[in-house]
């Protein structure tokens, strides 16, 4: 016999809604043996599970795994087919773990991860807690296209033809095996197909059979690919894993646009507190049904309404509406022990509490007369429904004898009859009820549907003038971007024409005063370096013989020096103190460097522009170039003299050799 693993876990540090990953403490409980594992991620749990493919894994709230339902459902198809996801603490209504430890006689340390994680796996073996489902019992397998069919060429309607009809025989195969194994399992399937040239785009199976039953696998097959997917359900469902006794309960209701329902036991504990705005009478109806067998169903005003007597039809329970009317004063002390989130559920609970104070010390004088063996409840079900105590207590003392007697037997056999034919007069009168509210229900129904009808006919309308409007505003969107675009480009050339005709009117300014022959143009270059040279000759040009005034020369080297020399200007003026390897490589190129201060230059007013008198810059040059040629002679001199020296030298070398 294979063991069985059960997997407890437990949040440890930091939760689903916070930036920080949480870490959890799992106990492993296979066959009575318990391993731990402390500070995990869900990561690694996952893996754990793959691995050792657990029976249940249990929680005490499955929001310690999942921030919402979205990551609930993503957690539970990561999960292995064949493992439970369980909650011990219940479905809707969840009662505390130290609780239900305690029921079954052990405790733990409640601020001990590990210790909670092991109390959640010993639970769920004992059966305790509710199986989350999040997928109805049934499946959708999809076959498509497995690959885009594009714009294609000659060839395209036969590579069309062909992925199409691959498609079809897919989908044939698995309609094959669904027929085979329909009638064995007991389901029943619909199809619907997608229709193209040479087979079909795309089929889809619906399937009244959960996944676990079907053996087909999804994935690419070729030109075709396979979905198979659970379908999921519109609200999470709590399965319990062991069937409670449908025993006798109490229940308030207080009905109106929002139905609250509160459900008591015989020993006056709160099983369920429920409230909603759209819930349905058969809602109601089923829910209650779940909880046990309403004995009293009770409201907390009287007349009893009408909706309250049809729940009570349904159960064909005793009616225990109020002899009088019940005060807020006494809803909330009746409410209060419980707790409840709003009056609806405050004037139910009022409703069930009036009902089991009124009958408390009746149900517990019918429990101390009950001998031992026989079931209270049923005893004080009977009683409630207007037979006497000692009556009951006899014949549920002869029901449950091993050796009657004769005679009792024969009484208790015409007391039998005798409640059997009540009880068929009771069905019969429980069944004609139940078949005028059925009518009414139908009635209710029909009226829901033309309502339905009505509303869609609205939703579509609306959609229609909402799709209308959204096309008009993107339309509207789409025309102010372009709008903005164009201006932005607009203001763009705007700025470009002014600046480009800013510099025409400078080298207008430029080729004027060259024209004139009064004055000569001195082209600035505000520093010594290779942009802003380029820079003035896209402004302005920058030509042969053109007299040039660097701004700031001292950040010039031999490159930028050759570079003004190559452009074939007449003369160089500086204003501060130029390098002395560009210095030296001018002199070298005979390019004529002018102290500023020596020339007289005119500036405009914003010292974009400036001219010079001829005389002044040929008298400069002049200048220049005498003192470059003394210095030119110097150098030569110096040369002869250190030769000379030289030679000198290697005489008297050669003499004292």
């Amino acid at each position: 016999m294979p063991e069985k693993v059960i997997f407890g876990i437990d949040i440890a540090k930091g939760s689903m809604r916070s930036k920080e990953k949480p870490g959890y403490a799992v106990a492993v409980l296979r066959d009575g043996q318990v391993e731990h594992h402390r500070m995990i991620s869900l990561h690694k749990f996952l893996r754990m599970v793959w691995k050792e493919r657990p029976a249940m894994v249990a929680v005490d709230n499955i929001y310690e795994l999942a921030s919402d339902k979205h990551d609930l459902i993503s957690l539970l198809r990561k999960l292995p087919r064949d493992t439970k996801l369980v909650q011990v603490t219940g479905g809707e209504v969840m009662e505390p773990l130290t609780k239900l430890a305690k029921q079954q006689g052990f405790s733990f340390d409640r601020f001990d991860p590990g210790e909670e994680a092991l109390a959640c796996a010993r639970l769920a073996e004992m059966g305790i807690g509710s199986e989350v489902s999040a997928f109805e019992d049934k499946t959708v397998i999809k076959v498509s296209r497995g690959r885009s069919l594009g714009k294609g060429g000659w060839s395209q309607n036969r590579y069309r033809r062909k992925v199409h009809g691959h498609v079809r025989q897919k989908a044939r195969e698995i309609e094959e095996y669904l027929n085979e194994q329909s009638k064995p399992n007991r389901f029943t399937f619909t199809q619907s197909v997608t229709e193209r040239f040479g087979g079909y785009s795309k089929a889809e199976f619906f399937i009244d059979a959960p996944r676990s039953m079907l053996h087909v696998g999804g994935g690419k097959y070729g030109d075709v690919q396979v979905s198979v997917r659970d379908i999921e359900r519109e609200a999470l469902a709590f399965r319990p894993l062991t069937t409670r006794k449908r025993d006798y309960i109490i229940v308030g209701i207080d009905p109106g646009t929002t139905t609250a329902v509160a459900v008591l036991t015989l020993d006056g504990e709160l099983r369920m507190l429920h409230s909603s705005r759209t819930i349905s009478i058969p809602e109601v109806v089923e829910m209650i049904a779940e909880q046990g067998r309403p004995l009293i169903i009770a409201s907390d005003v009287f007349p009893t309404p009408n909706t309250v007597e049809k729940i009570r039809r349904a159960f064909n329970a005793v009616l225990g509406s109020p002899e009088d009317i019940i005060t807020t004063g006494d809803k909330i002390e009746f409410a209060k022990p419980y707790g409840y989130s709003n009056n609806h559920e405050r004037d139910a609970i009022a409703a069930a509490v009036s009902v089991y104070r009124k009958n408390r010390n009746k149900f517990e004088q019918i429990k101390r007369k009950v001998p031992p063996g026989i079931d209270a409840d049923e005893a004080i079900a009977q009683v409630v429904r207007g037979r006497s105590v000692d009556t009951v207590i006899s014949e549920l003392t002869r029901r449950e004898s091993k050796e009657p007697e004769v005679e009792i037997v024969r009484a208790r056999a015409d007391e039998e009859v005798i409640h059997l034919r009540g009880s068929i007069r009771r069905y019969e009168e429980s069944i004609q009820e139940m078949k005028r509210y059925q009518e009414e229900l139908k009635k209710e129904l029909g009226l829901r549907e033309n309502r339905i009808r009505e509303l869609e006919g609205q939703i579509n309308r609306q959609r229609t003038e909402t799709y209308k409007q959204l096309k008009r505003e993107k339309s509207l969107m789409v025309r102010d971007k372009e709008i903005a675009r164009l201006r932005s480009r607009v203001s763009e050339s705007d700025r470009r024409i002014s600046l480009l005709n800013g510099r025409i009117g400078k080298l207008k300014t430029v080729r004027r005063l060259e024209i004139s022959g009064r004055v000569l143009p001195v082209k600035i270059i505000q520093a010594f370096t290779k942009d802003s040279i380029l820079r003035t000759q896209e402004q302005f040009g920058i030509k042969k013989d053109d007299i040039i005034l660097l701004k700031d020369a001292s950040g010039g080297g031999t490159m930028t020096a050759k570079m003004l020399a190559d452009l074939g200007v007449r003369a160089v003026l500086i204003c501060n103190e130029m390098s002395h390897a560009a210095e030296e490589e001018l002199f070298k190129l005979n390019m004529p460097v002018l102290n500023a201060k020596d020339v007289n230059i005119q500036f405009d007013s914003a010292e974009e522009l400036a001219v010079i008198d001829p005389g002044d810059i040929e008298r400069a040059v002049d200048e220049w170039n005498r003192k470059s040629e003394e210095r030119r002679m110097a150098a030569k001199e110096e040369w002869l003299e250190s030769l000379v020296g030289e030679y000198r030298s290697e005489r008297r070398r050669a003499a004292r050799g």
